[in-house]
């Protein structure tokens, strides 16, 4: 029997879809990249551990182990050309390796996609909301009670969050369900330029109308008694979660490039574009938070609680506040694509529907939600490790999920991907995936995966665990 194919796909099997050009690939990817922790996370590391030595330090580990994860996830995808379940199962079993246990690591990352995506699309939601704000020109925001009182109210609701939790999944299906080319590469292709140009209409007027200069010198200037240690573990660390490498996404979106694309090629570019956002971000930002006395070290409450009174209180206010949200939200979006995809891949690839798949996703991802929206509202004092006592005695459902998420299915995902890439995949076969490249880089891509990549993230899991 005929098979449908969507987009000019390849045949059952072997993945769903095709980007239409390697900018497509481009542009879903940096799309992904991009998400909220951009906004603020790596300003604030950068400008609290040495400015410049941060910077100068999270460049070379981004080049050094954050990229070659990301080469070498998209490369597998490419050869693969399906999603990470069955992409790892046959070429394992091309190799003479367990194909069964790289089946199931593939399973374990769809499957954590969708357990990211059940928080990240509660916060996701927050971001409509806050756009909204601005038609009323932040006007729950006239102080720092008043803001305060605001976010209690928010997480005080769980109703009112399953709601904008739920619309923004509705957004998410509506790119997803489209179809690769059709659905996520056209959307991105209007997204990504949109998010450029609002970024950079609230960082012109960041640096014009706040404190400038010494958002510079927060961000670049050098301090390099702060170089030590810990300094250069923050910056590997925000290196690699960067990118968001270890769960699938870029493996999947890696299985759509285009046959002439060069995946090193593609991902040295969706790591420039993706480091760009993050610094334009902290020009964004910060001038805004300086000028305003307000506290750079806030975290994820700078967005939500801070942020908006500097936005009431400035001249046009509303106008820049409405950019920055709608900025907020739609890299909130552009990276929940990604989560949805590999699930999508897969159940397409077993038989579903996109529609159904894509629903189907959507339903786990909501109803997986209800953890996060209850740890923020009707069980906020309900700590399920609290028995053990110790640092986890204070921690919700929340906080365990997100730093189960960060301290070990992410970098124990890229371990697997560097072991995969680097010692499962015959040397030639993997060099085929790079035809117009330079043999030597990939050669040296490969000794990366082999040594100082898997190294890098074992100190990475080893700190997660013992500092917490």
């Amino acid at each position: 029997m005929a098979h449908c194919q969507e987009d000019g796909a390849p045949p059952r099997g072997a993945g769903p879809g095709r980007f239409g050009s390697a900018l497509g690939f481009v542009m879903v990817a940096v799309g992904a990249a991009v998400g909220l922790g951009n906004v603020w996370k790596f300003p604030y590391l950068a400008g609290a551990n040495g400015g410049a030595v941060f910077v100068l330090l999270y460049l070379v580990f981004l080049a050094l182990v954050a990229l070659p994860i990301l080469v070498a996830e998209v490369a597998i995808g490419r050869r693969g050309r399906a999603s990470p379940p069955h992409a790892l199962a046959r070429q394992a079993a091309e190799f003479g390796a367990r194909s069964g246990f790289w089946r199931a690591a593939g399973v374990v990352g769809v499957v954590m996609s969708l357990v990211i995506m059940s928080f990240y699309s509660v916060i996701g939601g927050w971001t409509i909301l806050f756009a909204a704000e601005a038609a009323t020109g932040f006007a729950a925001f006239a102080d720092a009670a008043s803001a305060l009182a605001h976010q209690q109210a928010l997480e005080g609701d769980p109703s009112g969050m399953l709601a904008l939790q739920l619309l923004f999944i509705i957004a998410t299906v509506a790119i997803v369900a489209g179809g690769v080319r059709r659905g996520i590469e056209r959307s991105m292709r209007v997204m990504a330029p949109l998010m450029a140009v609002l970024l950079v209409i609230v960082v012109v007027y960041a640096l014009a109308a706040g404190a400038g200069g010494r958002a510079l010198d927060w961000l670049f200037a050098a301090d390099w008694t702060k170089l030590d240690g810990r300094v250069a573990l923050a910056a590997l660390g925000q290196a690699f979660f960067t990118l968001s490498v270890g769960i699938g996404g870029m493996m999947t979106y890696g299985a759509y490039l285009p046959e002439r694309a060069s995946p090193l090629r593609a991902s040295v570019a969706v790591a420039g574009a993706d480091t760009a956002v993050a610094l334009l971000a902290g020009l964004a930002v910060f001038p805004i938070v300086f000028a305003h006395g307000l506290d750079p070290a806030a975290g994820p409450a700078l967005i939500f609680i801070t942020l908006p009174i500097a936005f009431h209180a400035m001249p046009a206010g509303a106008i820049i506040g409405g950019a920055f949200f709608l900025f907020l939200f739609l890299a909130a979006l552009t990276s929940a694509v990604a989560l949805y995809e590999p699930f999508v891949a897969w159940r397409i690839e077993r038989g579903a529907s996109r529609l159904r798949a894509t629903l189907l996703a959507a339903g786990i991802s909501w109803l997986l939600g209800l953890v996060t929206v209850a740890s923020f509202s009707f069980a906020r004092d309900v700590h399920p490790l609290g028995f053990l006592g110790g640092p986890f005695a204070a921690f919700t459902a929340f906080d365990l999920i997100t730093l189960g998420v960060d301290k070990l299915v992410l970098p124990a995902g890229a371990l697997l991907i560097s072991w995969f890439a680097g010692r499962i995949i015959a040397a030639p076969a993997l060099a085929a995936v790079f035809p117009g490249d330079p043999a030597p880089l990939v050669r040296l891509l490969r000794l990366a995966l082999k040594t100082w990549v898997p190294l890098a993230i074992m100190v990475l899991l080893a700190a997660g665990l013992v500092l917490g």
